[in-house]
């Protein structure tokens, strides 16, 4: 072997010892460098790849001396990470919630009287897929509109009763058949009494209708 060939297998096992010791303080890795640098130099090809046989594996000098310095750094592969779970989203602002609420509203009345119209109330104030005005509207104006329906039926049926009562003394006229007391007669307050009751179910399907295409935030 020539001297070239010499050269050769120096700059290959020092390449070789550099990539190896990539990881090492750089005061560390120059001085075993520097060492294994002049026990190579000088020697021809035979006796170069002689000593290179002798000190072995880079990799395996790398590691020792890796041992040897305590704040070398380690190259460490980190665990991975999983995705903490997706928070469970509240039945409250799912859409077969805010279905039932509103037929609760609207029927739950008609089935339970009183109670299954507060118990729809109570699951449309609990919904996340209505705006508050929606709810007040849908909530409040039936009952408002039904309460006062009722108590003007009340007033005017007790203004009828004390009239009546008033002309108790007097014979039978000849209206008195047409406004016999057994045949109902439907008056106005009448109609405002039903529709306060109809606004009730036209209420919760009026929610149905704004809850087309909605979903949570």
């Amino acid at each position: 072997m020539t001297q070239t060939d010499a050269h050769a297998l120096r700059d290959d096992y020092l390449a070789r010892l550099d990539e190896a010791m990539r990881d090492l303080p750089h005061g560390v890795a120059s001085d075993i460098r520097g060492g294994i640098v002049e026990e190579l130099e000088g020697l021809d090809a035979e006796a170069m790849a002689a000593r290179i046989a002798r000190l072995g594996d880079p990799a395996a000098i790398a590691r020792e001396a890796q041992d040897e310095v305590p704040d070398s750094p380690r190259i460490v592969v980190a665990a991975p990470v999983s995705a903490p779970p997706a928070p469970r989203r509240p039945s409250t602002s799912t859409r077969g919630f805010a279905i039932t609420a509103a037929l609760t509203l609207s029927f739950g009345g008609f089935i339970v009287p009183v109670l299954g119209w507060f118990v729809g109330a109570v699951l449309v104030s609990l919904s996340a897929l209505w705006k508050t005005w929606e709810k007040v509207v849908s909530i409040v104006v039936p009952f408002v509109f039904g309460a006062l329906s009722l108590l003007l039926l009340q007033f005017m049926s007790f203004v009828e009763f004390a009239s009546s009562g008033s002309s108790s003394g007097s014979g039978p006229g000849p209206d008195d058949v047409t406004n016999n007391p057994l045949v109902p007669s439907l008056s106005i307050w009448h109609l405002l009494l039903l529709f306060g009751f109809l606004l009730i179910p036209a209420s919760g399907l009026w929610l149905l209708w704004r809850l087309r295409g909605r979903t949570a935030a």
